[in-house]
């Protein structure tokens, strides 16, 4: 899920977005560099399916991505562009491959200087190209996209279908998940010239994937808990939305994502979880983005990262394979034990973790307009004190024995683990 809070939203007056990406389960994601460039004319750039021209400049930019895939879920460029995007499932059947979502956020990122120019780009791309290929690690998947931008002053929301698109000026907040939310009300379409009164979601909504998905009540939930916390929403209040459980909830129980924070369960329409999330925070002076770069909202720390200095230290590359010395994997030694006693060890493993991002977001406010220097030493500290903090629980919890139950939930996770030649497994 994706959502915004602008200026008269917010209690410093910045533009906060945040996103949540869900994958499946060893679908690895990474924090990567996207260098600024110049291009030589007739230079072409290959995308997940297609090869389209590059343009002849592109900006620097930080994205988390699968492993497989060339765009990305979620990500922020170095004119404080952000973005998050959701899968949308349309009434238009793909006639080839075209772009999909994840090379669509990456090329907004790489060509866009604010939200409306996202827009402006990604729907020229989309009615040119279209959208077509599979957009899944596993099977042949397919779906169209739909997105948040947001700049130093403003977002806009940009819905797809096919080669069609409909975008709207988000005022004050707003949030967005599976689900198409523009109706009528949209400010630029494809389709304007056609039909002025077009009411986008009836006409290319495809209804029964969003029943499954639990979409319209996730998205419900995230704009009413923005709506609770304006005009006073903070980066900490983005944090606890992406965490966001309902009463009584467990990992293992209930046959649809009703939850922000995603987790994967045993049953068909569960079978994804939040791989790595992102926050960021942008006004006139500055820019900070927060990213977990790990799976399980509720069980991760978010850690700065600022543009225009190199990442932090986070291992090599991760794939499907398990890697102990990647960020990701190594996180995994923690989520995939805390999860069989879920009501028992998140609430204590999240008390702990919540006292070391309280103290990043308080050094924050001053580091984040600093110099680049500064910001580099912080970043590597938090990272470094993240994964301190993260090893202790591992630690503690690999002192105990584990046994994955003989349930629907424990024979998941079982499947998982093998697959990934993970060590609870063997």
């Amino acid at each position: 899920d994706t959502f915004v809070a602008l200026p008269d939203s917010t209690t410093d007056h910045s533009v906060i977005l945040a996103k949540s990406s869900d994958c499946e389960a060893n679908e690895s994601q990474y924090i990567y560099h996207v260098p600024a460039q110049s291009h030589i004319p007739g230079e072409e750039i290959k995308t997940a399916h297609i090869v389209i021209p590059q343009a002849s400049k592109t900006y620097e930019a930080v994205i988390s991505r699968s492993f497989w895939t060339w765009g990305g879920e979620l990500g922020i460029n170095e004119h404080g562009l952000a973005v998050g995007n959701e899968a949308v499932f349309s009434n238009v059947n793909p006639e080839a491959d075209g772009l999909v979502v994840t090379d669509m956020l990456r090329l907004a990122l790489e060509r866009a200087k604010t939200a409306r120019e996202a827009v402006e780009i990604i729907g020229a791309l989309v009615h040119q190209y279209g959208q077509g290929g599979n957009c899944e690690l596993r099977g042949n998947s397919h779906f169209d996209g739909s997105y948040i931008f947001s700049d130093r002053s403003e977002a806009w929301i940009l819905e797809t279908a096919g080669k069609e698109w409909a975008a709207r000026r988000v005022q004050s907040f707003d949030s967005i998940s599976n689900v198409m939310t523009i109706h009528k009300n949209w400010d630029l379409c494809s389709l304007s010239e056609t039909d002025d009164k077009l009411d986008f979601a009836d006409q290319f909504q495809h209804e029964p994937l969003v029943q499954a998905t639990g979409a319209r009540i996730r998205q419900r939930s995230s704009s009413g808990l923005l709506k609770q916390s304006q005009p006073k929403i903070t980066v900490k209040t983005m944090f606890d939305i992406l965490r966001h459980h309902n009463t009584g909830y467990h990992p293992g129980e209930g046959d649809t994502h009703l939850d922000i924070c995603v987790h994967l369960g045993p049953f068909e329409n569960r079978l994804w979880q939040a791989t790595c999330s992102m926050v960021t925070q942008a006004d006139q002076d500055s820019v900070i983005s927060w990213w977990t770069g790990t799976s399980s909202n509720c069980l991760s720390i978010f850690k700065p990262i600022f543009l225009g200095v190199d990442l932090p230290e986070m291992g090599p590359w991760p794939t499907e394979q398990y890697d102990p010395l990647s960020l990701y994997w190594k996180h995994e030694r923690l989520h995939r034990r805390a999860i069989l006693s879920f009501n028992q060890l998140v609430p204590e493993i999240r008390s702990d973790f919540d006292l070391l991002e309280t103290g990043f977001l308080a050094d924050a406010e001053t580091v984040k307009r600093g110099s680049l220097q500064e910001k580099k030493k912080f970043m590597d500290y938090c990272f470094q004190e993240a994964m301190i903090a993260t090893e202790r629980w591992i630690q503690k919890l690999e002192s105990q024995p584990i046994a994955y139950p003989n349930t629907p939930f424990g024979q998941l996770w079982d499947k998982y683990n093998r697959a990934a030649a993970f060590p609870f497994s063997e």
